[in-house]
């Protein structure tokens, strides 16, 4: 399983502040946001631990952060081999469409909608949100 793969070089210290930031987050968002972002920033754990605290720090602040401020957190999270790279995109669809940019909302979702690898679940979540985007304008 991938996800036990990502763990293998993370020894019990990054999980015990992934935890922590984890149990903040029940209270205190923004200070789990940012227990997240100084994981994510830790040069000593590999690119896929910090690609899951960037997720879970953007997961946080979807509700209140401009669209350019996750843009800024997760635009590299995206790619195609990026281990989650769709709830990145998800995340970025979402603050995307709250941001009434409906032009990056339907790039996200295409992004979602062609990845063969996207999971169904999400995929689902996608296409609803896709559906309260206006038509497009013909040309």
């Amino acid at each position: 399983m991938k996800i036990a793969i990502i763990f293998d070089n993370f020894g019990p210290y990054h999980l015990a502040r992934l935890r922590a930031a984890a149990e903040v987050a029940s209270h205190d968002p923004k200070a789990a946001a940012k227990l997240y972002d100084d994981i994510a920033a830790d040069r000593s754990i590999g690119a896929e631990q910090q690609d899951l605290a960037k997720v879970r720090a953007a997961g946080l602040l979807v509700d209140t952060a401009a669209y350019s401020e996750m843009l800024q957190r997760l635009e590299s999270s995206t790619g195609p081999e990026a281990t989650f790279r769709h709830t990145a995109r998800e995340l970025l669809a979402l603050s995307a469409w709250r941001a009434n940019d409906t032009t990056a909302a339907r790039k996200w979702l295409d992004l979602i909608a062609n990845d063969g690898e996207t999971p169904p679940s999400l995929r689902s979540r996608a296409e609803a949100l896709q559906a309260l985007l206006p038509p497009v304008a013909k040309s």
